[in-house]
């Protein structure tokens, strides 16, 4: 009996055992239940850095965080190394941000390290720039601006054009054309600098502070270059009396103005030859002749005999331009501005090559630039006279069968000694009866006075023989 009790409670025991363990277990299932449902949704559970660290929109954002720690990067480095290209983390910031975090020198012009020349080597590419700066490179998450330190860069659209309120040209005239800004990325001579852009490359001349204080100024380097004035034009219009980039009209002063101070465009022939002919009048201009280089003097062969040619009763005949030269129709016709120096000369002058001897002697003028001497010209004494066909009155003046001018051969630059009276013509001309100086006047009346002096020089050199107050042809 007492075993059996044994038994039996050895049972109770198992079984109040296994009730407390289903019991316990149901417990501890639902206790479990309770705690799964207090834990984070699976997905959002915090790393290191906190939810929004990449998104631009959000105030965890990083590049709002380095921005309140005034872009202190020194807890970056603990995990992303000194050189931010990936360390213990395995992730570089250049992943993201093809130069930031910027390297040392980044803002010193000088070193091999600046933005310029980074910018430079990728071509200018200003995406990785707008990423921080933002695309107006005002600031952006960055909060820094471009425009902090340039005036102007990035440059905005429109700023190669012509348009003054966004083109460069529009920019420089609101700051009076100060170039020192522009000096810092493209060099102090404007032919590259750190941006490797040249501005030559689009402007010939400009900026001018640097290329018109050679020698000579501009003048001097507008002839050096083929006078590019299609370039004058972009900026100073199209009459170049100022135009929509800039207000500044060439024609203000200088060679810009005729002798009587009146405007006159840089493509005007007295621009580039001198003053000989003001324009309104067509005739000299008392003001000192000039060449092509600026040059007065007539020991200079873009001076020479200008003024005794073209200046109306100097020795006779007044000479046109085109009678000796191709006169262009416009500046840039073929044969003008695009040949080098010295002056072609044409002698369309029907003077020059006058037939005499009752048309049967024709002369063959030409000029050598060597020596700077016309040859054979009528003006210079290359004619003939023949008795035959001379009226029988005045043909007691003959001592031969032909009278004939001395053929000269002036040197352009030689002055008043190469036009002598009797250079062109001896005193008298040969074949010519033999009478001193002072008797010309009794056979050419009106032409010369008794000292031998020319009195009315439209009666000279004029292709015709004035005798007795009469005209006739040779």
């Amino acid at each position: 009996m007492a075993k059996k009790d044994d038994t039996m409670k050895r049972r109770i025991l198992l079984y109040a055992a296994g009730s407390l363990l289903v019991v316990g277990t149901a417990l501890l299932l639902g206790a479990c239940g309770e705690l799964k449902s207090d834990l984070p949704a699976p997905g959002t559970q915090k790393g290191i850095h906190d939810i929004g660290w990449n998104d631009p929109a959000s105030t965890a954002f990083h590049g709002n965080v380095l921005k309140q720690t005034q872009y202190d990067t020194e807890t970056c480095v603990i995990c992303h190394a000194k050189a931010f290209t990936g360390g213990t983390s395995g992730q570089s910031c250049f992943t993201c941000h093809e130069s930031y975090p910027h390297k040392p020198g980044w803002a010193d012009t000088t070193s091999a390290q600046s933005h310029g020349n980074y910018l430079r080597l990728n071509m200018g590419t200003l995406a990785g720039c707008a990423k921080c700066h933002g695309t107006d490179y005002a600031g952006g998450t960055s909060g820094t601006s471009c425009y902090t330190c340039h005036g102007s860069y990035p440059h905005k659209t429109g700023w190669a054009g012509a348009v003054p309120a966004s083109s460069h040209g529009g920019y420089l005239a609101q700051t009076n054309w100060k170039l020192s800004e522009c000096a810092g990325c493209h060099g102090k001579d404007f032919k590259g600098g750190t941006s490797g852009v040249s501005c030559f490359t689009c402007h010939a001349s400009y900026p001018h502070a640097n290329e018109f204080q050679l020698a000579g100024g501009h003048q001097f380097y507008l002839y050096q270059h083929g006078y590019p004035l299609a370039q004058c034009k972009t900026c100073h219009g199209a009459t170049y009396d100022g135009g929509t980039v800039v207000s500044v009209s060439c024609m203000a002063a200088g060679c810009h103005v005729d002798a009587g101070g009146v405007k006159k465009s840089p493509e005007a022939c007295n621009t580039c030859h001198g003053q000989f002919r003001a324009v309104a009048s067509d005739r000299i201009s008392p003001a000192p002749p000039k060449g092509v280089l600026g040059d007065s003097l007539a020991t200079s062969r873009s001076v020479g005999a200008h003024r005794e040619h073209l200046a109306s009763g100097t020795l006779g005949k007044d000479v046109k331009c085109v009678e000796c030269h191709a006169v262009p129709p416009q500046t840039a016709a073929g044969g003008h501005i695009d040949t080098k120096l010295p002056a072609e000369v044409a002698f369309n002058d029907t003077l020059a090559r006058l037939a005499s001897a009752a048309g049967t002697f024709q002369p063959s003028p030409s000029y050598n630039a060597t020596t700077q001497q016309c040859s054979n010209t009528y003006c210079h004494g290359n004619w003939k006279a023949t008795k035959a066909t001379a009226p029988v009155s005045y043909q007691y003046a003959y001592t031969d069968s032909v009278m004939m001018g001395a053929n000269n051969s002036p040197v352009w630059t030689a002055g008043g000694v190469g036009a002598a009276c009797s250079s062109c013509h001896s005193l008298p001309p040969t074949g010519h009866l033999t009478f001193p100086l002072a008797s010309c006047v009794n056979c050419h009346q009106g032409v010369v006075n008794g000292a031998g002096d020319i009195i009315d020089k439209s009666k000279h050199i004029n292709g015709k023989v004035n005798v007795f107050n009469t005209e006739r042809d040779f």
